[in-house]
Formats: structure tokens, sequence, C-alpha cells
């Protein structure tokens, strides 16, 4: 059985382009830009050898080039494959419930921050970061999240100097 030496090798079709992945690379790039404005906001340091725009500058030029290579990537049809020490399947229906729950937490967090404070606006975050894995023990996860966003609050005030609301918790913090 001889095969016809003029037959053309068969290539494999060209995958489409990944709405997800493109939407990923867009949303990188976007962050890179968005980072590199601000970073433009920030005033030049006097006699500083390295002035405070240079690290902000270093991370958001480098967010934009792998945004850039992301898109590039996707728009040729590359796909973003897990890992092997990742146990997914990458065909399995996408569960939108959890993100949304972090998101409409982080939303109700932010909107209670300043009349609250940032013990409370941050512990709701904490907790619909629990919800969103699972967790049930409300009890535990009110307790959780209250004592992490408390240690978050002593830490940056006490620690770093930093200035955050205390809300209804002033006078006590």
């Amino acid at each position: 059985m001889t095969q016809s030496p003029s037959a053309p090798p068969v290539t494999p079709a060209r995958p489409g382009i990944s709405p997800a992945d493109l939407a990923v690379a867009i949303g990188i790039t976007l962050v890179g830009v968005l980072l590199l404005l601000g970073t433009l906001k920030i005033p030049f340091g006097i006699n500083a050898v390295v002035g405070p725009r240079v690290f902000p500058l270093i991370v958001s030029i480098g967010t934009m080039a792998l945004g850039g290579l992301l898109t590039l990537n996707a728009l040729r049809g590359d796909r973003a494959e897990p890992g092997l020490e990742e146990d997914t399947d990458p065909d399995a229906p996408i569960n939108h419930v959890n993100p949304a729950v972090i998101m409409v937490g982080f939303l109700i967090g932010s909107f209670l921050l300043p009349s609250l404070g940032f013990v409370i606006g941050t512990a709701v975050m904490y907790f619909s970061v629990a919800y969103a894995f699972s967790e049930r023990r409300y009890g535990l996860m009110v307790g959780v999240a209250l004592i992490v966003a408390l240690i978050t609050y002593v830490l940056f005030t006490r620690g770093l100097g930093l200035t955050l609301p205390p809300g209804i918790l002033k006078g006590i913090l």
C-alpha cells in the first residue's frame, strides 16, 4: 500500500478566538492603562534617586505588556489551559453565582465603609467571600470576618500609620 506522494499534509483546524480569554487579556491591559494613568498623577520626589513613581510605573508598564501579549495570543486562537496540578475540567459549565456573591459583598462593604467604618465594611466583604466558598457556619463566618477585619484595621492604623474610617466604632478603636 502506497500513498500518493502528491497528497498535501493535513493540518489541524486552527481554534477560534476564545471570548473569555480575550476578555481577560483586554481586562489586564485596561488595568495596566488605569495604573499608568494613576501613576502619572503621583508627584515627582525631590532629591530622590528613585522617586515614588518608579515602582508603580514598572508595574503598570509590565501589566500593559502582559495584557498586550495575552491579547495577541487570544486573537491568534491560543487558549489558556489549566496547569497540570489543577484538577479542573475546562469544558465544565461556569458558575457565575459565586463571583457575583463576592462582587455584591464588595459593593455592599464599600457602601457601608464610610458610614459604619472600616471594620464593619471589611467584615461584610470577608463574610461574602466565605459564603461564596460554600461556608455555611454563619456564626463562625461573622466571628472570623470581624476578627480579621479588626486585625487588619489595627495593623494598618497602628503599624503603618494609615488613617482608616472608624465609623460606629469611633472611640472604641
